[in-house]
């Protein structure tokens, strides 16, 4: 499997993965749906796989001496390396946010800890409908992009708009506890509980979902006749 990550890393890191780790500094920007700073990462993703269809890496990696599943493997654990990184990313720039805007953000879910566990869901959406597509047909991979991205921007649509509602009816008790207890930099223990929880649930969605996708496309990939 080390092998396999640094075939990844040699022949289908393309320079778009590093450059749009970038992207996390729209964190600083004032007013914005922050969620979309994890959408080019996955902007980034495409590109590698573009990059190793146009290569013939999955020909090339099937003709190794490796098993089919261990070939899907490799490529979907790189994928989570480079997602995690950002993940990480974005750490810091959450801290500073809170910093330069102790206010909020009125375009959606705050710098916190929530914003962490809503970027998992980014990722496990963007993981699910592109990388087994990729394997059953690697030819597609614009259309299944172009899925991906609706998919994405839905999930952003629902849950920044989500937070929107929350900040706008604060009347309403659900409401108030979610502007309170969600979104915002945790200010109170209850707030940390409430926010740690959710960040476990995010990594609970994404990891469920990066198990059953891996398994999906190595179903897929086994049955491809190359």
């Amino acid at each position: 499997m080390k092998q396999l990550l640094y075939k990844e890393y040699k022949l289908c890191l393309v320079p778009m993965v590093p450059l749009f780790y970038l992207f996390a500094l729209m964190l600083l920007i004032p007013s914005y749906p922050y969620q979309v700073a994890a959408f080019f990462t996955c902007n980034s993703i495409f590109y590698l796989l573009k990059q190793a269809s146009l290569n013939g890496d999955t020909l090339y990696s099937a003709m190794l001496p490796v098993s089919k599943a261990e070939v899907v493997k490799a490529r979907i654990r790189f994928v989570v390396i480079i997602q995690m990184l950002m993940f990480l990313l974005m750490i810091p720039m959450i801290l500073l946010n809170h910093r330069l805007y102790p206010g909020g953000n009125p375009a959606g879910v705050d710098g916190c800890v929530t914003l962490l566990a809503f970027v998992l869901v980014v990722f496990t959406v963007f993981n699910a409908i592109c990388l087994p597509g990729f394997y059953r047909e690697e030819s597609k991979i614009d259309k299944l992009f172009l899925f991906s991205v609706i998919g994405v921007f839905g999930w952003i649509i629902l849950s920044e708009g989500f937070m929107i509602a929350a900040g706008a009816a604060r009347q309403v008790p659900f409401f108030a506890w979610v502007e309170a207890h969600l979104d915002g930099y945790p200010a109170t223990n209850a707030a940390w509980t409430a926010q740690l929880l959710a960040l476990l649930i995010g990594a609970l969605v994404y990891g469920l979902g990066t198990s059953l996708t891996t398994r999906r496309a190595i179903r897929i990939f086994e049955q491809v006749d190359l």
